[in-house]
């Protein structure tokens, strides 16, 4: 019993010891840089009037929720193809209207109010400082800018992008529900579509959606944003690389019927002599019809080989209203397949033979036959784990080695703005 209580009084003594350190230590720690800079003054207490980007609660303003990439296609064989080019999306890359500031004080005020004249052309995407505006920064492990004072952002040195564009939707979209897809802007950014302010965006490097239907009009939209080069965001993306600002991916925007495929999750699991597979999915269905569904919406999905063949003999199915009316246990949490099925020995993705078979999703009326559309992603059938006795990584049971390096997106001339070839 002794030696009990003698392990209980030194385990709470450590953990003292350690709740001591990161209470108050990092009062210390923060109090200057690695390089020996000093602290900054920190600003004198006043009315709140801070923007976006100095509020580490606010990482987006009216973004759609995050999901993973897909394209709305009108019919299964547009779908079964996985090009783009025929699904409802259309471009915003290449020349827009731009005006730069070196400081926020300098930006050109309600820009977004009108359609601008008279400025320079940049290209989309593509970043400012390789285009000519600003000076591209090198940097290991020392902030860009001063003074360093978290989530507080530098406007002595803090350039500013004022972006325009005009494009008109198609005409047969009308009816349908319209994104704007923001690849990565680079650190923060405002949206304002014909006057109207659309939202704010973070997350330099991953994709930002938001929904423009109310905002559209007929005939010429002007869409506008503003790039600032350091938000409080910055602080976290502090990484050896070239430090790059503007518009780092492309940007278009996509049709999506009112009632829409929103999101989708698989999973492959093989059994333990990784022959046969149990393949599950979790669609999420999103409505902006105004009213309830009706009963006779279904979501299909089907599996197709590398020749375009169906694998199962019909495709299972679920009715919209279901996936939309998905009840939670009150004590507990849902499992993840809403739909699934049983795989005979299903061709296995490795890194010898990558074998891909295609999902596709469609979303039909069975009350007119009609499909409001159709969703693919590729699907591989592999298990991923670690060996317990070797602890070395498994694929489909066999020990694998990923060979690579860190490497931050870069090109020469574009930046950060790289093509599918570089990549």
């Amino acid at each position: 019993m002794k030696g009990k209580y003698y392990f209980i009084k030194k385990y709470l003594l450590l953990s003292i010891i350690v709740s001591f350190v990161f209470l108050f230590i990092p009062c210390f720690i923060l109090a200057q840089l690695v390089d020996k800079t000093p602290a900054s003054v920190p600003p004198v207490p006043g009315i709140f009037n801070r923007e976006p980007w100095e509020v580490p609660q606010i990482t987006s303003i009216n973004r759609d929720r995050a999901r993973s990439t897909s394209y709305s296609y009108k019919n299964i064989e547009d779908a079964i193809s996985c090009h783009r080019e025929v699904s409802r999306m259309m471009s915003l890359n290449g020349k827009w209207d731009f005006k730069f500031a070196a400081t926020p004080d300098k930006a050109p005020a309600d820009f977004y109010k009108n359609r601008v004249e008279g400025w320079d052309k940049i290209d989309v995407p593509g970043d400012m400082e390789m285009q000519g505006y600003g000076r591209p920064i090198y940097k290991s492990a020392v902030y860009p800018f001063r003074p360093v004072d978290p989530p507080y952002i530098p406007y002595e040195d803090n350039s500013i992008g004022s972006y325009q564009k005009t494009f008109t939707v198609p005409a047969n979209w009308g009816a349908m529900n319209i994104t704007l897809f923001l690849g990565g802007v680079s650190s923060c950014f405002k949206v304002w579509l014909n006057g109207k302010f659309v939202g704010y965006g973070e997350d330099s490097f991953m994709p930002s959606e938001f929904n423009i239907t109310p905002y559209l009009i007929k005939g010429e939209n002007v869409l506008s944003v503003e790039v600032l080069r350091w938000g409080d965001g910055y602080y976290l993306e502090d990484q050896d690389q070239w430090r790059l600002s503007g518009f780092h991916r492309e940007v278009y925007i996509m049709a999506e019927p009112k009632l829409r495929i929103a999101d989708f999750f698989y999973q492959t699991k093989l059994d333990a002599k990784y022959k046969d597979a149990i393949f599950e999915l979790r669609p999420r269905l999103d409505n902006f019809t105004g009213k309830t569904v009706d009963s006779t919406y279904v979501l299909k999905a089907q599996l197709y080989d590398e020749d375009n063949h169906p694998i199962l003999k019909k495709p299972m199915e679920k009715l919209a209203i279901s996936i939309i009316n998905e009840i939670y246990p009150r004590l507990d949490n849902v499992k993840f397949a809403l739909m699934q099925t049983d795989i005979r020995n299903p061709k296995k993705w490795s890194d010898e033979h990558p074998y891909l078979y295609t999902l596709v999703l469609s979303l039909e009326d069975t009350a007119s036959g009609k499909i409001l559309e159709a969703k693919s992603c590729k699907v591989g059938f592999r298990s991923v784990s670690f060996s317990k006795t070797s602890s070395k990584l498994l694929i489909n049971g066999k020990e694998t080695y990923l060979y690579g390096i860190n490497r931050p997106d870069h090109d020469p001339v574009k930046g950060k703005a790289l093509s599918a070839r570089i990549f």
